[in-house]
């Protein structure tokens, strides 16, 4: 239950958000995934209507980011990117290449990812781990393609895997859902990498994660959803959507001083700069 001044300052958001000469991308999210999947065109038509106008679904092994690529030519504002989720590493086979290489051929796969490590779950062996996640590195340098990178308890051995691969390439991707962690923050702005912040940074408690705003310049930010997981404040603990992405922005103005439109104009020059004109 939200307060009046809540109440007031959500009406006061969504007056401010419809009249902004600029729309919004979800950086990274799971549309192709129950139960988004159940109902794309009206998750497609709400975004729009928040004025999030671009979407990028993002896979987490071959058979997933089949489904993604199929999601992303269905839809003219719809983007993927094709990869395996360190939690899927144990499953990744060599012989799976070939297909991945045709996909970042589309002119709808824009990015390999999302990849890295997780050594909090530990789903799939952190040897293993490491070695898919090197092979698709090397996968991204002869594409040309930025990488979409997940790190989570595993900031050293990220940095160790891909510094004498990717770090010497000026434009190298994306830090996806930024959990405050500095050392790899300072790593990633000094390697060409962008850095994109989630639902969490909206929380009440993430003061922490609010403080690494000041450190991110304006020209090296992403926002995005990661739905259907992680939905923002006032929807925490709810199925997320990329309609919600908003909320994440009204948080990076706040904290960066900007409008929504000077915002929206700055995240969608990042874009191109990373992806070129899609």
């Amino acid at each position: 239950m939200i307060s009046k001044k809540e109440g007031r300052q959500f009406e006061e958001f969504m007056e401010e958000l419809a009249s902004i000469d600029g729309f919004f991308t979800d950086s990274h999210a799971h549309i192709h995934f129950p139960p988004l999947s159940e109902e794309l065109e009206d998750v497609v038509k709400r975004a729009a209507e928040c004025r999030v106008e671009r979407i990028v679904t993002i896979g987490i092994d071959l058979e997933d980011s089949r489904r993604a690529v199929k999601v992303a030519h269905d839809f003219e504002n719809v983007f993927a990117a094709v990869g395996v989720h360190p939690h899927d590493a144990e499953g990744f086979k060599t012989s799976m290449l070939h297909e991945f290489e045709a996909m970042l051929r589309s002119d709808k796969v824009i990015a390999l990812g999302e990849i890295g490590l997780d050594f909090y779950r530990n789903h799939s062996p952190q040897e293993r781990q490491e070695d898919v996640f090197a092979i698709l590195l090397d996968l991204a340098v002869a594409e040309e393609k930025p990488v979409i990178i997940h790190n989570r308890d595993a900031t050293s051995r990220c940095m160790d895997v891909m510094d004498p691969i990717i770090g010497s390439r000026e434009r190298n991707g994306i830090i996806h859902c930024f959990n405050g962690d500095k050392d790899f923050l300072r790593w990633a702005l000094d390697n060409g990498f962008y850095i994109s912040y989630a639902g969490p940074v909206t929380y009440k408690k993430s003061d922490d994660l609010r403080e690494t705003l000041k450190y991110v310049p304006a020209e090296r930010l992403f926002i995005e959803t990661d739905c259907p997981y992680l939905a923002p404040m006032p929807y925490r603990g709810k199925t997320n959507e990329p309609a919600r992405t908003v909320f994440t922005a009204e948080t990076v103005c706040a904290e960066k001083g900007l409008s929504l439109q000077e915002l929206a104009h700055r995240l969608e020059e990042n874009f191109r700069t990373l992806f070129g004109d899609i």
